[in-house]
This record gives structure tokens, C-alpha cells and sequence, in this order.
């Protein structure tokens, strides 16, 4: 987040009496908070731009508190696809050569310790490319 986008957001919040959100300024690799800090980690499809996805997921894993879950938007790619197909999709939009496909996004759920992992296409943003909603939940104890 930049600076701009950290002072947009919290005029919104303040806008709307939102009382229960706090905003930090990190990366999503390295989130600027203490384990266990959150019950729910949400994010709009940037998790595709990261060079370092499992550090990504292991992050999510390792903010969220025990019974707490992720609802991520992202842009994920059909298991058929190899990841040189993927990155020539990438000319075309460009924040999808970095998609990880449906399996690889489960699997690395899976490895840091996530439950109950779905990955769900809402529809097509290029030939094996979709847009997707992924969930999954931290384990309570």
C-alpha cells in the first residue's frame, strides 16, 4: 500500500463508522502484525503479483488467529495450463502470467497448515484463466 492508498482508506472507514479495522503499511510477504493478530484475512487479487507466493500463504497462515479463515479474490489458472502457457496469457492481461493453477493454489494451502481449502472459478479472463475465489480456514487448535 502506498501512502495515498493507506489516507483514501482511512477516510472510508471513517466514513462509514467503521470502528473495527485498522490499516498497515507492509508488504504481503512480511505483514507488519503479530501472530495469531486476526480472525479474517481477505485480499483482491494481488496475490498472483507476488514473486514469493508460499511466503504469501505462510503469512496469511501465520496472522491469523486459531478458527480464523481467508477469503481471497485472485486470478488462478486451469491445472491443464503450463506455467509458459500462463505467462503467454500474461501479454494479454498482465497480472495473470503469475497465476498459480487451482492445484498449486490447494497444495500450498495445504502445506502451511490450512483446512477446508476450496478454490472456485467465477469466470474466464483468458483461455485457462480464471478469476477465483479462494477460502480455506486456520485450524482451531
Amino acid at each position: 500500500m502506498t501512502d495515498e492508498m493507506l489516507e483514501l482508506a482511512r477516510a472510508n472507514a471513517a466514513k462509514a463508522e467503521a470502528r473495527n479495522v485498522e490499516f498497515v503499511k507492509g508488504t504481503i510477504e512480511d505483514v507488519p502484525l503479530p501472530d495469531g493478530a486476526v480472525d479474517v484475512v481477505i485480499s483482491n487479487c494481488v496475490i498472483n503479483l507476488s514473486t514469493d507466493k508460499p511466503a504469501v500463504l505462510a503469512e496469511m497462515f501465520r496472522v491469523l488467529a486459531p478458527g480464523g479463515r481467508i477469503g481471497v479474490s485472485d486470478v488462478v489458472a486451469e491445472d491443464r495450463l503450463t506455467p509458459e502457457q500462463r505467462a503467454e496469457r500474461g501479454s494479454y492481461v498482465g497480472c495473470i502470467a503469475g497465476a498459480l493453477s487451482k492445484s498449486e493454489y490447494l497444495d500450498g494451502l495445504a502445506a502451511v497448515g490450512f483446512t477446508d481449502a476450496s478454490v472456485e472459478f467465477t469466470h474466464e479472463a483468458a483461455d485457462g484463466m480464471h478469476a477465483a475465489i479462494a477460502r480455506a480456514t486456520k485450524p482451531a487448535g
